[in-house]
């Protein structure tokens, strides 16, 4: 099921929720399902995309080893928006640095699950995170999973903070107010190097009372802020020419969408909005449900099963789409659609979307896991509209 999407276009209509959300409930409630998710280590090839009724700058495919899928899409959306602005250079951006001061905000907040890290948490989540704290590329942060597909630090972070927090030196409440105590028990558990926590004394000070918004101090480690320095470029209205802006820009002008009730009528509606933002080549973050009876050995989410199985909420970048028009038939995924008159057929009244191919965070080959396309898989209407 759909829960929600993030696209760029204004001027939202009210739409009834469905599924997962409901119009008080944030998005932050979903965490992401832990059945995608492996610490066995992978050696397996970038991940590509073929050409598309829609093409997307994506970046490689990733894996996470822990369940913070939402850091990743976010991630994988900021390095698109980078891609489409020109730059000639792909992005590497650090999740585990943006995990790093998710955590801390926990532990500092007294917003813990039960005693322990929550790793799930939402577009707003991440990007306020981003906002605050600027972004750092994966080698500047953990130098040696810089090319690493998957992430095993994040996991053995985990385990460490998390026994910290049961019996170690933040198991009180006084320790956890303690900034500069949780500032160094993080960077235990992530096992910093000392270059990597000076940089980040440097610039934040050690009880965190600068942000990313504030000047930086040159150092070792480049802490980039979103406000200058990161380029996004996007259309500021559906079917306009890109214009090159920041990536605190993308951040402030994306919207959330909510999928509405089939019962509304308005699904049609909703589906063009990610339709044109697709077409103008820009990334869509939904968040969905997942149920893994659905998922077939071909990489599918192909319709709810009889008998449900593991389930969970889950976050991804959305990559293409299948359609079946009124004029021009089928416009198959992995085929890039130019024809103007085919393009307008698919956002008709009477267009139907068969699935929606999606950019994962669970690597690019698994021996538990099939792909349509080395780390994408297929969503289906049906297995996305429920029950």
């Amino acid at each position: 099921m759909i829960s929600a999407l993030l696209v760029r276009a204004r001027g939202v209509a009210s739409l009834f929720p469905f599924a997962l959300c409901v119009a008080a409930m944030p998005i932050a409630t979903l965490a992401c399902s832990d059945a995608g998710i492996s610490n066995a280590a992978d050696t397996s090839p970038e991940g590509t995309t073929e050409e598309a009724i829609t093409d997307v700058n994506h970046s490689s495919v990733k894996r996470q080893s822990i369940g913070n899928c939402w850091v990743y899409a976010t991630a994988s959306w900021a390095e698109a928006m980078n891609r489409n602005a020109k730059t000639g250079t792909e992005l590497n951006l650090s999740e585990s640095y943006v995990s790093f001061w998710h955590w801390f905000e926990q532990i500092v907040g007294n917003d813990l699950d039960r005693g322990q890290i929550q790793t799930g948490g939402s577009w707003e989540e991440a990007t306020a995170l981003l906002t605050t704290y600027g972004v750092v590329a994966e080698a500047d942060f953990i130098k040696s999973e810089a090319t690493a597909e998957m992430s095993n630090r994040q996991d053995e972070a985990l385990v460490a903070i998390n026994l910290s927090l049961k019996s170690g030196a933040l198991k009180t409440a006084a320790a956890r107010r303690n900034r500069t105590l949780v500032r160094s028990e993080l960077a235990r558990a992530w096992r910093l190097t000392k270059t990597v926590a000076a940089a980040l004394d440097a610039v934040f000070g050690p009880t965190v009372t600068g942000t990313a918004s504030k000047p930086m101090k040159p150092g070792v480690v480049s802490f980039v802020r979103p406000t200058s320095t990161i380029a996004a470029s996007y259309t500021p209205a559906p079917g306009l020419p890109m214009v090159d802006k920041t990536l605190a820009n993308a951040i402030t002008d994306w919207r959330t969408a909510r999928y509405p009730s089939l019962r509304s009528g308005n699904s049609r509606a909703f589906e063009k909005r990610f339709q044109r933002a697709l077409h103008d080549s820009q990334p869509v973050i939904i968040s969905w449900f997942v149920d893994f009876n659905s998922l077939d050995d071909e990489g599918r989410f192909f319709a709810p099963p009889t008998t449900p199985g593991h389930q969970g909420g889950h976050m991804t970048v959305m990559e293409d789409y299948e359609v079946v028009t009124p004029s021009f038939g089928t416009l198959p995924v992995g085929v890039l659609e130019t024809r103007p008159e085919a393009l307008a057929d698919a956002l008709s009244d009477g267009a139907k979307i068969s699935f929606i191919r999606i950019k994962n965070s669970w690597g690019n080959e698994r021996a538990d896991r099939g792909f349509v396309v080395p780390g994408y898989h297929d969503l289906y209407m049906k297995h996305l509209n429920g029950p």
